[in-house]
């Protein structure tokens, strides 16, 4: 079954290649958002395609080659490509592999259960997995990986508590020690900057779940968008930019956006609580918002404003966790794991 999640949606969307060309032409980020804000409709909708597996948000994850891995109920993973989706294939002692990410060689990270119990840290690789020894403790996830194959994850130790590692060139480093809040995010870009939530107290089963990222050995505070407390990512970019959700001053979860040691609200959709899920190399950014009335739709974030879904052929139900930089957004529908194309 998959790991206990402790945020609302969680994503697992890991980085890869831009070319220079596309960076030299990636939009800016505003400056300034507005609290709330609505945009004219781009110039594409999105057509949705049915992946033909059911998959948790969660365990949902895609890559600039459009390629979609994925867990569902019972512990089943499946790999889409070129229009090709089929069931992960795995050794005969691997019981299950559970998806976090894929990078753009097709490279999965995840977890592996078999016949001795547990979950470790492991990789897929055209149908073979490779067990990663984690610091050496008893249950282990890996949780993003790059293009140059680092991983990152968190490790859980006898005594419960949980340590966030990264794995390079066959070297283990262990990031960060964490509370007992275990399956601490670790999202990790191409530039080797990592993400993560860090606490400030270590209360036993109490997490303020801070958001921070390590870069070089330092770790550099997110802050929050006016709480005291709360502001996990759930995304990086190659760029360097993270989003997640944070409490402001009425404690109320607002998608932000941090950049250049810069954390901004995104808005809402007119309502009062927004989350984002992902962000692709561009600067656009995934996710969901509450309306006026108190319904909740999923949005694109796109130079300096916030688009409702909806009105580019998504439903109101319809869960998105990542977008590539082709523009094309995994989702869940009805349980169902869908690719929003554009058209």
């Amino acid at each position: 079954m998959p790991s206990t999640e402790h945020r609302p949606t969680l994503i697992s969307r890991r980085p890869s290649t831009l070319a220079a060309a596309v960076l030299a032409t990636a939009v800016a980020v505003a400056a300034a958002v507005p609290a709330s804000a609505a945009a004219a409709r781009p110039p594409f909708t999105y057509q949705a395609v049915d992946l033909g597996f059911n998959a948790f948000p969660a365990r949902l994850a895609l890559n600039e080659r459009g390629q979609v891995v994925g867990t569902g109920p019972g512990g089943i993973s499946f790999i889409w490509h070129a229009g090709r989706g089929k069931p992960l294939p795995l050794p005969a002692d691997v019981q299950r592999f559970s998806v976090r990410d894929i990078n753009n060689a097709g490279v999965v990270a995840g977890s592996v259960s078999d016949m001795w119990g547990g979950d470790q840290a492991a990789l897929w690789r055209d149908g073979r997995v490779t067990r990663l020894a984690a610091l050496g403790n008893e249950e282990s996830e890996a949780y993003s990986i790059n293009d140059s194959g680092t991983v990152a994850g968190y490790s859980r130790a006898p005594d419960w508590t949980d340590s966030t590692f990264l794995m390079r060139r066959g070297e283990t480093i262990q990031v960060q020690r964490n509370n007992m809040y275990h399956g601490s995010p670790a999202l990790l870009n191409n530039r080797g900057d990592l993400a993560v939530q860090y606490v400030t107290e270590n209360w036993y089963q109490i997490c303020d779940c801070l958001g921070g990222r390590w870069r070089n050995g330092v770790l550099t505070p997110l802050g929050t968008l006016g709480g005291s407390s709360w502001s996990p990512p759930t995304d990086i970019n190659n760029r360097g930019e993270i989003v997640g959700y944070s409490h402001n001053a009425d404690r109320v979860f607002r998608a932000y956006l941090w950049r250049d040691g810069t954390i901004r609200d995104l808005g809402t959709l007119g309502g009062s609580v927004s989350e984002a899920t992902g962000i692709n190399d561009l600067g656009e950014i995934v996710g969901h918002a509450n309306l006026a009335d108190g319904g909740s739709h999923p949005f694109l974030w796109r130079r300096g404003r916030m688009i409702d879904l909806t009105t580019l052929g998504l439903r109101p139900t319809d869960r998105v966790v990542d977008i590539n930089v082709r523009g094309q957004i995994v989702g869940v529908r009805d349980g169902r794991a869908i690719l929003f194309v554009r058209s």
